[in-house]
C-alpha cells in the first residue's frame, strides 16, 4: 500500500458500498434531491465488562468538518466507481448516476446540527442531525458515524479515567498501542476528554499542546550494554534535561537502586539550581511501591517531585491504586492526600483503544 492510499480512502470513498447503492437507487427513482433530515444517536453507554460508563462525552465534530470540507468525487472516485461490477459482470453504478455524483455533489448542500464536543451526551438522544437531499445524507453517514464513533469512544474513556484519578495530571501514552493512523484521532479525542498532554509528538504538533514523556528502560538498558548503570544513565539524563528530569527507577530493583539512585541524581540538580520533575513507575504493586517511594522521597528532602505511574492503567486500575493507598499509606508515616496530590497518570493502552467496548452502537 503506498503511502498516500490511506488518504485517498478517507476522502468521498469513505463510505459503504450500500450508501452508494441505495443513492443509486433514490437518484434512478427521482428522489436524490427529497429533503431528509438523519438523527445520528447511540444506542447504550459503553460497558467494560466489570464496569460500565453511565455517559459518553461527544468528539470528532470538527474533524467530521474537516472530512466533509474534502468530500468530493473526483475523476479518480468515478473511475474506481465505474469498475465496480454487478454479479453478472456489468457496471454496478451506471453512467447517469455517475455524472450526477461528479457535477452535483456537495456536502455543502446540507446542514449539520450537532452537539459541542465536550458535552456530555446519552444514549437514544440524537448527537448530530443532518438536514439535505437525501442521497448525499445517505451516502456521507458511514464516515460521519465513523468519525464520530472512535473519537467518542477515547474521549468517554479519558473522562472517566482523569474523574477516577481525582482531577490529576493525566498523560496519553497511546501511540504505541494505537490502531495505525488512528492515534492521531485518538490523541485529539483523548485530550478533549480529559487529558492534559500526550506523548504524540505529531499530535501534540496538530492540536498545539507540548508533547510530554519520560525515557524508557531501554536508555538504562543502553548504560548496562556499555559497562555503565543505571545511576550513570540517570546522571547522563539529568545532564542533558536538568530541568526536565523525570527517571524512570524500575529497570533494576525499583527500591533497592531506581529510586535511590534517582535521589542521588536529584540532589547534584539541587545543588546546581535545578528543582528535579519526579520519577515513573512502570511495574509491579504500583499502589505500595508509591507509598515507599513517597517515603524515600520525603526523607530526602523532595516532598514536591512527583510520582508518575503507568503500565496498563484504565479508570478502575486508578481506583484500586486510590483506594489501596488510603488504606496503607499511613503504616508507613507518609500523608496519603499528600502522595495522591502528586501521582500523575500516564495512560496508554487502555485508553487510546477503549479496552472493553471496541464500539459505540450507532444508529440512523
Amino acid at each position: 500500500m503506498k503511502p498516500n492510499q490511506i488518504k485517498q480512502a478517507s476522502g468521498a470513498l469513505m463510505t459503504d458500498q450500500y450508501q452508494l447503492t441505495m443513492a443509486q437507487l433514490y437518484y434512478r427513482m427521482g428522489l436524490h434531491e427529497t429533503k431528509a433530515q438523519f438523527d445520528h444517536f447511540y444506542r447504550s453507554n459503553p460497558n467494560y465488562g466489570v464496569h460500565n460508563a453511565g455517559y459518553c462525552i461527544n468528539a470528532g465534530l470538527e474533524s467530521i468538518l474537516d472530512w466533509l470540507d474534502q468530500v468530493v468525487f473526483g475523476k479518480k472516485e468515478i473511475a474506481y466507481l465505474r469498475s465496480i461490477k454487478s454479479s453478472t459482470g456489468g457496471q454496478l453504478f451506471g453512467e447517469d448516476f455517475l455524472g450526477w455524483l461528479g457535477d452535483h455533489f456537495s456536502a455543502k448542500a446540507i446542514n449539520l446540527f450537532a452537539m459541542p464536543e465536550g458535552r456530555v451526551v446519552h444514549p437514544n438522544v440524537p448527537i448530530h442531525v443532518v438536514e439535505g437531499p437525501l442521497a448525499i445524507g445517505q451516502i456521507i453517514e458511514t464516515g460521519l458515524l465513523n468519525t464520530a464513533n472512535f473519537q467518542t469512544l477515547i474521549a468517554t474513556k479519558a473522562a472517566r479515567i482523569k474523574q477516577s484519578g481525582r482531577g490529576q495530571l493525566l498523560m496519553e501514552f497511546g501511540l504505541r498501542r494505537a490502531q495505525s493512523l488512528g492515534a492521531i484521532a485518538g490523541t485529539r479525542a483523548a485530550l478533549i476528554g480529559g487529558a492534559d498532554f500526550s506523548s504524540n509528538v505529531g499530535a501534540s504538533r496538530i492540536f498545539g499542546f507540548q508533547p510530554k514523556g519520560t525515557h524508557a528502560h531501554s536508555m538504562v538498558q543502553v548504560f548496562m550494554g556499555l559497562g555503565e548503570g543505571e545511576l550513570e544513565a540517570f546522571q547522563a539524563y539529568a545532564d542533558i534535561y536538568p530541568d526536565d528530569c523525570l527517571l524512570l527507577v524500575d529497570t533494576i530493583d525499583t527500591l533497592q537502586s531506581g529510586v535511590p539512585n534517582a535521589i542521588k541524581v536529584f540532589e547534584n540538580l539541587r545543588r546546581k539550581g535545578h528543582k528535579p520533575v519526579g520519577i515513573r513507575l512502570d511495574s509491579g504493586d504500583l499502589a505500595h511501591l508509591s507509598v515507599l517511594a513517597s517515603k524515600m522521597l520525603d526523607d530526602a528532602g523532595f516532598p514536591d517531585v512527583s510520582i508518575v505511574l503507568s503500565n496498563d492503567l484504565d479508570e478502575l486500575v486508578i481506583w484500586q491504586i486510590i483506594t489501596q493507598i488510603q488504606e496503607e499509606a499511613e503504616r508507613y508515616e507518609v500523608n496519603p492526600d499528600k502522595l495522591l496530590k502528586r501521582l500523575v497518570y500516564g495512560v496508554g493502552t487502555h485508553l487510546i483503544t477503549s479496552t472493553g467496548n471496541a464500539a459505540l452502537g450507532w444508529c440512523v
